[in-house]
């Protein structure tokens, strides 16, 4: 019985984490190849380049509760703090794109 129940756990700790990478995995392109540097596949900003810039945590409750969609537009379009300015190298449309995929990120509490 005792090895019934270790065989449980590891099944349940599986898939609880499975959710997560599989959402990892589907971050687009141009999230890797834009803003997994800094905020990480995740958008917990915990990658050596993130926690270098202070790299804003994208999963943030509190902040995704509060930030408008026309605010994210400005910084990556402009840039804010260390973070560089991305309206001369990505379209409106991709910007926009990048701004939907912050917002499936999940918040944490």
């Amino acid at each position: 019985m005792h090895r019934r129940s270790k065989l449980s756990v590891l099944v349940l700790t599986a898939l609880l984490l499975a959710p997560a990478a599989a959402r990892a995995a589907e971050r687009s392109e141009l999230w890797k190849s834009n803003c997994a540097k800094c905020h990480g596949d995740d958008g917990k900003a915990q990658t050596d380049e993130g926690k270098m810039k202070g790299a804003r945590d994208l999963t943030n409750g509190k902040w995704q509760k509060t930030i408008a969609d026309s605010r994210m537009i400005r910084s990556i379009t402009k840039g804010r703090d260390k973070m560089p300015a991305f309206g001369a190298v990505l379209t409106p449309e991709q910007i926009q794109d990048l701004v939907k995929e912050v917002r499936t990120l999940p918040a944490a509490k």
